[in-house]
């Protein structure tokens, strides 16, 4: 397994291996027997849909990619674009490095996304409530470690309508330039470093709340309320996600 290929290069091996247009889950299942990525989500399929469709032609989304790499023949079919077809589309920033998070945070994070719990069932959720715990308190904290096999497409955010203007906006008041809105690869490892290490700062805050306390409903609740009071210089950020 290539831990550095993404989920559309995945897709396109499997279209590749099964040499014929194929569902999602013909795609999905290609993917799985070749080993081509490991997805961390409970909604694979999902997220594999909404990739291909982030790259295919002729479907319209807000959040398309610059690069159109599939076709659909026909309702929910998909094949590769051939390469004499190839086509880009000229749209700033749609994002396709993956977001980490920091190795020593593992533990918090499955706590928080047990059954348990019940609450952040997909890991998308929890970073972008855990980068705002970030913000509202000043806390940005560097990534000293990560697997990077553990690193998320952000086609994951897929079901955030805000995703990616709320790394544009963190970005926005961090920098108070303008120069972060840019469709460079320098600026999207800015935006993409300001929300990981403000989600590993919220990630380190939750995970101290909860060393000495049960990591219940009561308690995640508990949390939220201490988080309500004002913090100067600090936006007075809304926490549900």
């Amino acid at each position: 397994m290539n831990e550095n290929a993404t989920i559309a290069q995945a897709a396109q091996q499997a279209l590749q291996s099964l040499a014929r247009p194929a569902s999602i889950e013909e795609i999905y299942s290609e993917i799985l027997r070749l080993e081509l990525y490991q997805f961390n989500t409970p909604t694979p399929e999902h997220v594999l849909r909404t990739t291909i469709r982030r790259h295919t032609e002729g479907v319209e989304r807000v959040d398309s990619s610059d690069m159109m790499l599939f076709e659909m023949p026909e309702s929910e079919i998909y094949c590769l674009v051939a390469t004499t077809k190839a086509t880009t589309r000229k749209k700033a920033g749609t994002g396709m490095k993956r977001i980490q998070r920091a190795s020593d945070k593992e533990e918090i994070i499955k706590s928080l996304m047990s059954d348990q719990l019940g609450v952040f069932k997909e890991i998308w959720k929890l970073l972008l409530f855990a980068s705002q715990v970030g913000i509202k308190n000043g806390k940005r904290e560097l990534l000293k470690s990560v697997d990077s096999g553990k690193g998320i497409d952000q086609s994951t955010f897929g079901n955030c309508p805000s995703w990616p203007g709320i790394l544009y906006l963190i970005s926005l008041v961090e920098s108070g330039a303008t120069d972060c809105l840019c469709g460079s690869s320098d600026a999207e490892d800015d935006r993409i470093s300001v929300f990981q290490e403000y989600a590993n700062g919220g990630l380190s805050i939750l995970k101290d709340f909860f060393s000495d306390r049960p990591l219940d409903l009561d308690g995640l609740l508990a949390f939220i309320e201490s988080q309500r009071g004002e913090n100067a210089g600090r936006p007075d950020l809304e926490l549900t996600i």
